[in-house]
């Protein structure tokens, strides 16, 4: 199997989780693509970790849990309160998540799910842990996603942490 090393280096939030929702439009010849973050970095092979992740549990798309929160409208509290969106931006998004009924205890967990999220990305806010949960719920899309545990994304990649606080964002 041959693998490529992609790095996109530009700054815009949204660019890049479009560019991480939509790998598979963006290298139709690969079966596979890793998104590691820029905070991290890989400690496994990639292989191995196709392996681990995918083909032993015969998934689609395996996704780390978040590290400190499991519900979007905590998230949506954690985005305000580290000023990454704002407020009002967020409320307009989880209206529309409660208007269509995603439950308030909606843990985080194909391709048509991350084209779905890179919509919700584009029409909201840039934060992918707001917008992927609520696509594969509207979806039902978790039955063939692997959900694994902090721990094992510990053991793939070493994370380096984010180098700055964010700002308060002006209105």
């Amino acid at each position: 199997m041959k693998l490529s090393f992609v790095c996109f280096l530009f700054q815009p939030r949204v660019h890049l989780d479009i560019i991480q929702m939509l790998s598979h439009r963006l290298f139709p010849q690969s079966k596979y693509s890793i998104w590691v973050d820029s905070k991290s970095q890989f400690r496994r092979d990639p292989l191995g970790v196709l392996e681990a992740l995918l083909w032993r549990t015969n998934c689609i798309l395996a996704i780390s849990e978040h590290g400190a929160r499991s519900s979007v409208y905590d998230e949506a509290k954690a985005v305000v309160k580290k000023n990454i969106a704002k407020p009002e931006e967020v409320e307009v998004q989880l209206n529309q998540y409660r208007k269509d009924g995603l439950p308030e205890n909606k843990r985080f967990n194909g391709k048509k799910a991350l084209c779905e999220a890179s919509v919700i990305v584009v029409r909201f806010t840039s934060r992918d842990q707001l917008s992927f949960p609520y696509v594969l719920w509207r979806l039902k899309a978790f039955k063939n996603v692997n959900t694994f545990p902090v721990c094992t994304r510990k053991d793939l990649v070493n994370s380096m942490g984010h180098i700055r606080k964010a700002k308060p964002l002006q209105s």
